[in-house]
């Protein structure tokens, strides 16, 4: 799925987001496989609260997901994973067009499949 932003403040927030280095880990380590909070906190040897306002922020953009992980002991967290594809950024006669391609979500999928049929 890709979705155009053309110049303005979406294109700007976005642009914002995408130059944090903190941000830009998050969506590398969490790729292939998803991650608890402490974890990259951990692995990106930052802050828990630093990583938990990244989190917000690409999940307010659709950048990652975030699921609950559920545990025998009754004590459930949540994982994130990236779902960010590409992006791709090209100059125009107007000023900058940003498309974002992002993963599709195996629900997502199933629910387009089942909607098609």
């Amino acid at each position: 799925m890709a979705v155009v932003v053309s110049d303005g403040p979406d294109a700007a927030v976005l642009a914002d987001l995408l130059a944090d280095d903190c941000a830009r880990r998050i969506l590398i380590e969490t790729k292939n496989d998803p991650c608890s909070a402490s974890e990259l906190s951990r692995r990106l040897d930052t802050s828990k609260p630093t990583v938990y306002r990244r989190l917000k922020r690409l999940r307010e953009h659709d950048l990652i997901s975030e699921e609950i992980q559920p545990v025998t002991d009754g004590k459930n967290y949540k994982v994130y994973q990236a779902q960010l594809h590409s992006v791709r950024l090209e100059l125009t006669d107007e000023g900058f067009e940003i498309t974002v391609s992002r993963r599709e979500r195996m629900a997502d999928r199933f629910t387009r499949f089942v909607e098609n049929r």
